[in-house]
Order: structure tokens, then C-alpha cells, then sequence
């Protein structure tokens, strides 16, 4: 239970307790006819079974037979995560948490059942149930930075000498078997440091990343307008489960490079809170707590969404924009929850939010322009970053110069790469009397004879190629545009990466996100309410529709200037999360423990009416218990036997030969004469010399049963 933090350390003892339970039932059931014997053990392993699970942490609703799939989808999810996790466990994911505890208390019932099974002739299956008390003994030993290893190692050692020979030590040899193995510990002690070198013999460490990472995917978020080659398999790869949908963001592209939109190489660590708009009423609106569990992705930030405030359940640290890179990278079974504002505005809102930007937004309206290759330029472009003026302004586009002033960046623009879009910039803009209306805009010129291709032709490897020769591309060159143009137009706008909101899962009431889902779009600053975002892609591309096959090239469906938040529709067989334990024992528990006692009580009242119809006469009843105790102490060659001939067998035990004489005397006197508790005890050691210690007792118990 220290594999998952905060460790339940009661769990364990409860599986202690269901697997004790289970050795008397299971020695009770061994006492019925063959195929009734049978029967009641197969009922204890279910019953039995069922507790573990419980006893791990399992909501006890899934043990109803209507709920088996989801137990085995969820089970199999958690199975999935565990190569990559991180131990002890920090994770947010319930199923995760969920199956590392049920293998724990299954681990321990599982080796009760078999060791104590009940088979002709004999008693379990002793080398598997071995196999898993190991299992449960060395795997949190060896994941967790337990001290004193070596000692630990020692204790394993006597424990696996005691399984498989304690029983059959007679009293002659125990104590030098004792010896024998305490020696061999610590002559084991002594060695072990020796041949413990520096480097693992295998790193198990490395190939559970391995195994982890052969399904995994890993993304790189800046543009690059060459034809698409994201996985699209259609392959899980995290849940989200948030109160607002929302577009899921890993990255936020800040910088135009002249080329390409790209991630910020500086980490700024700024408090993220300070790109959350003043209006606090529309904070406490947008805002909301999101849990994220990682499936197939590897990644070096966290999926979030809008602005990040705050992440928890794994170390994280913001690298500026709302963004969180993680202190080691995230894989399958990461789970987290993390703060953010995510705003939803309506049209009317987004009106009238007017024009008044601060300062630093003036960092997310500038780019860095290239002149055409061939033209002179009539200014100097060693530093060619041109800020934009916010809307509203009466500046026009200058060229940052560092301790100088700054030079008008007209001549420039004109003679660039990107000529034609500073025009197509200034002509929307001239139609438009309001920053959203300017945003429509944009939306609809790329909404007019655009069209959808994952292989678009090489005219669309520019962004200026892409809106004036081609007219074709994906999400990558639609939200690049967009970016593009709302800067040149006085709009603060970014581009972010990441996923679509996904398709929802009714019965879990979460997002489930596949690579199909895979996208770029735009975020917009409007004053008062923050960065909103703008999908200018087509909805028939397959992170907005998740068509999950090749849409080649498509015409533009129609204007898509607000978002599809809604997400998809999973069916109930899709759904395989699990639910949170909870608090408290329901009806089913106490139905499990009404079950669990009926079938006692019966198997009792069988035992009780059969011990009474098998219940030999008063006379009778010394010379039955004597040979049930040699069937029990598996004396060999006892069938057959005379009692002159036991007696002669146990010469050398007093109190054995004295147990067998005074048999022998009732038999022939006809008067029923119990043995002596001294002669008891003789018998018993005389049949430890060859049973062992454990089945003497058994077989001879200090009070005749």
C-alpha cells in the first residue's frame, strides 16, 4: 500500500483478514465429499475474491455482473499505465491507484486460496501460491527506496525456507535446520554487498520506460507547413474531465519567425495570473478545476486549457502564457488537476469589450518580417521585428531598434515576403469599425474558396502562399494566417496548440481525447474578458468532426469562427473509466456479507449433521480419533497395521507407546478408556519426528475435537 501516496495502509490489513478467513473455510470445505468440497471452495474463492477487490480500493458497485465490463476495461487501462508510473504513486488517475491496491490485497487472498486448496491426498498448490507472496514481497522491495535491503533480503530468504520445509521438519531436525538456514542468511549478508556493483544487472527501471513508450506518442507543436505527419490512428491518448469543454492546450506558439509560428525559446516564469483579465466577476465565471490523466502521449508540458494558474500531482513550474513545462517529462498514467480560465463569451460580449489593451500585450503584436530575397530593402534589417499598433491607435507599424529610435516599417512591409498580406491586412481592416468585427472578418475570408488537405500542395508552405495561390492546407496553416493577420490589424492573437475538446463519455462524464483530435487554432485577447478562442479550420477536418479515416481534400463547410465545444458522444461500451472509491459501505457491501454469512452458517450446519451422523459410538470414538490423527500425520504404511505393531513402531516414545497400549486395553476389555493428556503430547512429538510440527498439531490438537 506505500506504492500509491497517501498510502491506505488499512487496506492491507483487511486483505490479511479476508485471506486468514479463507484458510478455515477452505480446511472446512475439505472436510465434505469430493464434489460438495469442491463446490464450497470454489463459493469461498468467489466470495473471497470479491472482498479483495474491494479490500484494494475497488468501488463496490462494479462487482454487480451489469458492471463487469467497465471492472475490465478500467482494470485494463490501469494495468496499461503501470510501466510508465512513477512509484510511490502521485497520480490523480483512480484506476491506476485502483489497481496497483487490488493487485496488492488479490496477491495475498490468491496465495491463501492456493496454498490451502483442497485436492485428494494432499493440500494446495504450494509452489504458486510461493510465486505470488514473492511477487507481493519483492515488487514494492524493490521499486521503493526501502533501507536496509540487504536484511530485508535475508528475511525473504527464512521466510521461503519456512513455506516449503517448516511443515515437514520433524522435531530432531528443526533445530538444525534452523541453524542452517541462519548461517546461509548471513553468510548471504556478507556477500551481497560485494556483487552489488554500481550498475543494475538489469535495469528494470529503463525497460518499464521502454515498454511504456512503445505506444506512447510524442507531438512537436511548432508549425511546420510541409504535409501533416501527426498519428492519426484514432488511438487514446488522455482524459479530461472539466465542468467547462474546452479546446486542450500543451503549447502556445508566440513567435512569428518570418516564416513559421513557433514556442518561445525564453522562459519568462512569469505568474500566470497576470494574463487573466482585471474583471473579476468574469474570473470566477471562466474559471475551473480540469483532472487530465495521460494515456498514450509523452510530453513535456501539461495539457491544460485557456490560461493555467496552478497544477498539482505533478512537479511543474510555468514557462510563461499560461503554460506549465513539467519538472520530468509526462507519460502513460500521469494524471494531474490543474486551475484554469477558460472563457466562454457570447457575441454580444465580445462587442462591446472594446479597446483597451496594456502594455505588455504589445508583445503578441509584433513579427519579425523578412524582405523579399532579390530586393534591395530601404531599411536596415539587422533588427527586424515590427511592432503593430493596437486598434485604435494612430501609430503606424515601426521596426523595433534597439537604443534608437524606431524606424517606420511601411518600406519594408511593402517589399517583404509578406507584401500581400499586410494589404489583405489593411483592406479587411478598413471594413471592419470594431476589433471583433475585424476578427470576423479574417474568419470569413479564409471561410471563402479555402479548402481542407492533410497534403497540401507546396504553394501552401508559406502562410502568403497559402492565402493567395494555393487556398489549401490544414489546422496549421488556417490558425497561422489568422495569428498573422490579427496582428497586422492591431489584435493581440497568439496561436495554441494541442487538442480539441474530443468525444464525451456520457457515463463518466469526462473528454476523451485520441490523436485524431490533434489541432492548432487561435487565441484572441479581448479587453475584459482575456484570450477567447478562434478556430478558423474547417469543421470537416478530422480534429473537429473525427471522421477517423483520410478526408483528403475537402471544401470549407462553412464559417467557423466559434468553436464546437461540445465534443462527440461516447457509448456506454466505449466508457472505461473508473469511479472514485467511496466513502462508507453500501447496500451491495452489506448484501456481499449477508451472502458470505449464509453459506458459513450452512457449511457449518452440513459439517454439524454430518459430524453427527459419522459420530462413531462413545466406545468407539479413541481408537476414530487415532486414525484420523495417522491419516492426517500421512504415517506411511499405517493402513493394515495391528496396534502391537504401532506400539512397536513408537518404541522410544513413552507417551506414544503408552496412547497405543491404552487402546489396545479398551479394545479387548470392552471398557472405552480415553488417553492420558501426558499420552497426548507423546503421540504428538512421535508424529512430528516424521510429519513436522505444524500437521503433528493437526493431527493431535490438545483437546480432542
Amino acid at each position: 500500500m506505500d506504492l500509491v501516496e497517501p498510502a491506505a495502509w488499512w487496506r492491507a490489513w483487511e486483505a490479511v483478514g479476508i485471506a486468514v478467513l479463507v484458510i478455515p473455510a477452505l480446511l472446512l470445505a475439505a472436510t465434505l465429499p469430493r464434489w460438495w468440497g469442491q463446490a464450497a471452495a470454489v463459493v469461498v474463492a468467489v466470495v473471497a475474491v470479491g472482498f479483495a477487490l474491494v479490500a484494494g480500493g475497488l468501488a463496490d458497485e462494479y462487482l454487480r455482473p451489469d458492471r463487469w465490463s467497465d471492472l475490465m476495461a478500467g482494470a485494463g487501462r490501469g494495468i496499461e499505465a503501470l510501466p510508465g508510473v512513477r512509484v510511490p504513486y502521485r497520480g490523480l488517475d483512480e484506476w491506476t491507484r485502483t489497481v496497483i491496491g487490488m493487485g496488492g490485497s488479490l496477491l495475498i487472498v490468491l496465495a491463501a486460496l492456493l496454498a490451502f486448496w483442497p485436492r485428494p491426498g494432499r493440500t494446495g498448490f504450494p509452489a504458486l501460491a510461493l510465486l505470488l507472496l514473492l511477487t507481493l514481497y519483492v515488487v514494492p522491495a524493490v521499486v521503493l527506496d526501502f533501507e536496509s535491503e540487504f536484511i530485508r533480503g535475508a528475511v525473504l530468504a527464512l521466510l521461503m525456507v519456512a513455506f516449503l520445509r517448516a511443515e515437514r521438519l520433524g522435531v530432531d531436525d528443526a533445530r538444525a535446520a534452523a541453524v542452517a538456514a541462519v548461517v546461509a542468511a548471513l553468510a548471504a549478508l556478507a556477500i551481497a554487498p560485494a556483487i552489488d556493483g554500481r550498475q543494475p544487472w538489469w535495469d528494470y527501471e529503463q525497460w518499464a520506460v521502454d515498454a511504456a513508450g512503445e505506444r506512447a506518442v510524442a507531438f512537436s507543436w511548432n508549425h511546420d507547413y510541409s504535409p501533416l505527419n501527426w498519428p492519426r490512428d484514432g488511438r487514446e491518448l488522455l482524459r479530461v474531465k472539466a465542468s467547462i469543454p474546452a479546446y486542450w492546450k500543451a503549447a502556445d506558439l508566440d513567435v512569428f519567425d518570418g516564416l513559421t509560428w513557433r514556442q518561445d525559446p525564453r522562459s519568462r516564469s512569469e505568474d500566470p495570473t497576470n494574463q487573466l483579465p482585471d474583471d473579476v466577476s468574469a474570473q470566477e465565471r471562466w474559471s475551473q478545476q480540469i483532472t487530465v490523466t495521460l494515456r498514450n502521449i509523452r510530453t513535456d508540458t501539461f495539457v491544460t486549457a485557456g490560461i493555467a494558474t496552478s497544477v498539482r500531482g505533478e512537479g511543474g513550474y510555468p514557462i510563461g502564457g499560461g503554460v506549465f513545462n513539467a519538472t520530468t517529462r509526462l507519460g502513460r498514467g500521469d494524471a494531474y488537476e490543474a486551475d484554469v480560465y477558460t472563457p466562454r463569451p457570447e457575441e454580444r460580449q465580445l462587442r462591446d469589450a472594446g479597446t483597451s489593451y496594456e502594455d505588455w500585450l504589445r508583445a503578441y503584436l509584433s513579427l519579425f518580417i523578412p524582405a523579399r530575397p532579390g530586393v534591395e530593402p530601404q531599411v536596415d534589417l539587422r533588427l527586424d521585428r515590427v511592432d503593430f499598433p493596437a486598434w485604435g491607435g494612430i501609430e503606424r507599424p515601426q521596426i523595433e531598434q534597439l537604443g534608437a529610435e524606431a524606424d517606420p516599417a511601411g518600406p519594408l512591409l511593402r517589399h517583404s515576403e509578406l507584401a500581400r498580406t499586410w494589404k489583405l491586412s489593411r483592406e479587411l481592416k478598413a471594413e471592419s469599425a470594431t476589433p471583433y468585427e475585424y476578427v470576423e472578418a479574417v474568419e470569413r475570408y479564409l471561410d471563402s474558396g479555402f479548402s481542407y488537405s492533410e497534403r497540401p500542395p507546396a504553394a501552401s508552405e508559406t502562410l502568403d502562399g497559402f492565402l493567395f495561390d494555393s487556398k489549401i492546407g490544414f489546422c496549421q496553416q488556417y490558425s497561422g494566417a489568422e495569428a498573422l493577420l490579427l496582428r497586422m490589424g492591431g489584435v493581440p492573437a497568439r496561436v495554441a496548440t494541442g487538442f480539441t475538446t474530443g468525444a464525451f463519455d456520457e457515463k463518466q462524464k469526462e473528454y476523451v481525447v485520441r490523436d485524431l483530435d490533434a489541432h492548432s487554432w487561435v487565441e484572441a485577447w479581448f479587453p475584459g474578458i482575456g484570450w477567447v478562442t478562434r478556430d478558423p479550420t474547417p469543421a470537416a477536418a478530422p480534429a473537429r468532426s473525427q471522421p477517423g479515416d483520410d478526408v483528403g481534400e475537402l471544401p470549407n463547410a462553412g464559417t467557423a469562427t466559434a468553436p464546437d465545444l461540445g465534443g462527440e458522444r461516447l457509448g456506454d461500451l466505449e466508457s472505461n473509466r473508473g469511479l472514485a472509491p467511496q466513502e462508507g459501505t453500501s447496500t451491495l457491501t452489506w448484501i456481499l456479507f449477508g451472502i458470505a454469512s449464509a453459506l458459513i452458517m450452512t457449511a457449518a450446519a452440513l459439517l454439524q449433521r454430518r459430524h453427527h451422523r459419522r459420530r462413531p459410538p462413545p466406545a468407539q470414538r479413541p481408537m476414530a480419533d487415532f486414525e484420523r490423527a495417522l491419516q492426517r500425520a500421512r504415517v506411511d504404511g499405517a493402513h493394515g497395521v495391528t496396534l502391537s505393531g504401532l506400539e512397536q513402531r513408537f518404541r522410544g516414545w513413552p507417551g506414544a507407546v503408552g496412547y497405543v497400549r491404552a487402546l489396545r486395553d479398551a479394545r479387548y476389555s470392552g471398557h472405552a478408556a480415553e488417553p492420558t493428556p501426558e499420552q497426548r503430547r507423546g503421540l504428538r512429538a512421535a508424529l512430528a519426528r516424521d510429519a513436522g510440527i505444524w500437521r503433528s498439531w493437526w493431527a493431535v490438537p490438545p483437546k480432542r475435537g
